[in-house]
C-alpha cells in the first residue's frame, strides 16, 4: 500500500479552507504526490487534526532466496 495521510470525512475541505488552497491541492499532499513547503505544511495540520498516517510498505524487489546462505 502507499504511503498517504487519512483524515476523516469532510476533513479535506476544512484543511482547504484553513490553508487557502484548493481540495485537489490537499489530496495531493496527503498521497505524498507534492512535496512543496505548503504539501508538507497540510500534512502536519492533518496528523495534527487526527489524521493518521497508513502505508509505506517496503518494495519487495528482490526474490525469497536472496538473503539465504548458499552451501557447497
Amino acid at each position: 500500500m502507499k504511503r498517504r495521510i487519512v483524515v476523516e470525512h469532510g476533513e479535506v475541505k476544512r484543511i482547504a479552507l484553513l490553508m487557502n488552497c484548493t481540495s485537489e491541492t490537499v489530496s495531493r499532499a496527503l498521497a505524498y504526490k507534492k512535496d512543496t513547503r505548503l504539501a508538507k505544511a497540510i500534512r502536519k495540520m492533518a496528523l495534527l487534526r487526527g489524521g493518521s498516517e497508513v502505508g509505506d510498505e517496503p518494495v519487495n524487489n528482490g526474490n525469497h532466496e536472496s538473503g539465504l546462505v548458499k552451501t557447497v
